[in-house]
């Protein structure tokens, strides 16, 4: 599953939570319209099974997109803690995780030291280290939060070797 930041889970629930309010709305507005009115010039019964029906599924679109644009500022809230995480997280590494010290330290742990060459293992092994460095650092950070910083940092350190 792809990393998906609080950011934007409150974009998509904002989005869709507006977009649900209008059709439960504006699908009420014409069910209650339908009711009165009977342009279809329906049974008794069929008119009335019909519009209750069609008027709680509006209802229900109508408190999902309420339910939605809660959750919106919920992970606004969340989106502004991990904002301030990820520049700490940032700074730091740009202090301490610099591409001489991963290159020269990122074989310490292991007990078989094997000089990597190609570009795909050196790709994982560096990462394997940013993460633990990181890790140690921040302990109680989402290992998905730090995975998707160590994808931009490590391009930011390494892109031009790729």
């Amino acid at each position: 599953m792809v990393y998906q930041s609080s950011a934007q889970k409150a974009e998509d629930n904002q989005s869709s939570g507006i977009m649900l309010i209008t059709v439960g709305a504006i699908g009420l507005i014409a069910d209650v319209f339908f009711l009165v009115k009977n342009p279809l010039d329906m049974p008794m019964f069929n008119k009335y099974l019909t519009c209750g029906v069609m008027g709680a599924l509006f209802v229900l679109f109508f408190v999902m997109g309420i339910l939605a644009v809660r959750s919106y500022k919920i992970f606004k809230g969340k989106a502004a803690e991990e904002d301030t995480v990820l520049e700490k997280i940032k700074a730091w590494s740009e202090a301490e995780l610099t591409s001489d010290y991963i290159d020269t330290h990122m074989y310490d742990d292991d007990e078989e030291y094997e000089q990597l060459t190609d570009k795909e293992s050196l790709f994982f092994k560096r990462s394997e280290f940013i993460k633990k460095e990181i890790m140690k650092k921040y302990v109680n950070v989402s290992e998905e939060l730090v995975d998707s910083f160590i994808d931009s940092y490590y391009d930011k350190l390494y892109g031009d070797e790729n």
